[in-house]
């Protein structure tokens, strides 16, 4: 996937930069921002385990729920210090709600190998990815008022997500599931386009599509994905 974004990317900054050696040019406005709704395609799944000793066996607690696609809210910013280059940051926050399911192995506290099986579902289990984005930027002119840049670097994901668990009562098989909030933090990877018409020199409108990909290891989960391939529209302004 990332490689076949990469590849779409570059196919496309070669071929508009051939069109741009005969568009109009205009005096480059040296700081550009760029704010955006937009959402993030990818569904996920994740699945869980966790074991602790009890009653001179092992209790297991698998856990397994969804990240759905949603919608995302980009900002970000940066400074064009030569004619087609420059260096930009900026964050994205992407937050979606899904279900998940629970299945608990429970041993017995008064015979071995008497363990009862626990079931349970949940819903609203909440999922948020904050990410810091930097940034190369490579700037191409198509036609007067119509440009289009290029970028690629370094994502950093900060992870938040609810978790299903079990607690067993002392001296029981009787188990009460439970939600908690689990974090975790992974450098990940960015690469895609803008497409930027100007109403006015200082501001306009564009769209954004980009590949931002990284995976975290939860306390309870190792090896999540996150991220996925998003798109957007939103405000530009240069200054």
């Amino acid at each position: 996937m990332i490689k076949t974004t990469i590849f779409a990317v570059m196919t496309a900054g070669f071929t508009l930069a051939g069109i741009s050696t005969a568009a109009a040019q205009t005096k480059d406005a040296p700081i550009f921002i760029d704010i955006n709704a937009g959402a993030q395609t990818q569904s996920r799944a994740i699945q869980g385990s966790t074991s602790f000793p009890l009653y001179g066996e092992t209790a297991v607690i698998n856990s397994a729920q969804s990240i759905e696609s949603g919608g995302l809210f980009d900002i970000s910013g940066g400074y064009r210090f030569a004619r087609s280059l420059g260096v930009a940051v900026g964050v994205s926050m992407f937050s979606q709600s899904g279900d998940g399911s629970i299945v608990a192995s429970i041993p017995s506290p008064i015979a071995f190998n008497k363990a009862v099986t626990v079931t349970s579902t949940a819903t609203d289990l909440k999922h948020s990815e904050v990410v810091t984005n930097l940034m190369l930027v490579y700037f191409v002119p198509i036609i007067e008022k119509f440009d289009a840049n290029f970028f690629v670097g370094p994502s950093f994901f900060s992870v938040k997500q609810d978790i299903l668990s079990a607690t067993v009562a002392p001296g029981t098989q009787n188990t009460t599931v439970a939600t908690q909030e689990e974090k975790a933090n992974a450098t990940g990877v960015n690469v895609g386009m803008n497409l930027n018409y100007l109403i006015r020199r200082n501001y306009g409108a564009g769209v954004f599509l980009r590949y931002v990909g990284g995976t975290v290891d939860l306390p309870s989960s190792p090896d999540v994905k996150v991220g996925g391939f998003q798109f957007g529209a939103g405000l530009r302004l240069r200054f």
